[in-house]
């Protein structure tokens, strides 16, 4: 039997790291079907979508994900340079962009896919 328990998902720069409760502070940013996680220079977003709508939740510039019903994580653009399609279960999310550490500038950035 395929586990359906929430993972930690990694596609490209974007983390969804499935989390217990949305913090006591959260503000409802959105309600959608279909919401860009992280956009891309060169226009290959990472975008959730589902067949049921779900909230997006912001705190202090952080964003949360509340998905009911399955979702499905993806390049909007096709090509060469996609990540694979992953089956997002549903649960509370906190997105995380990935970081790395910009020697020159001397300061933390998010990685660009």
């Amino acid at each position: 039997m395929k586990n359906t328990k929430p993972q930690i998902v990694r596609h490209g720069e974007v983390i969804l790291k499935p989390i217990t409760s949305l913090p006591e502070n959260a503000t409802l940013k959105e309600t959608t079907k279909k919401y860009i996680v992280a956009h891309s220079e060169t226009g290959h977003h990472h975008v959730l979508e589902s067949k049921d709508t779900y909230e997006i939740y912001t705190v202090e510039g952080d964003t949360y994900i509340k998905l009911g019903t399955l979702g499905n994580l993806f390049h909007e653009k096709t090509g060469a340079d996609v990540h694979t399609p992953h089956v997002i279960q549903p649960s509370i999310y906190k997105v995380t962009i990935k970081q790395s550490y910009d020697y020159f500038l001397k300061k933390l950035q998010n990685v660009r896919d």
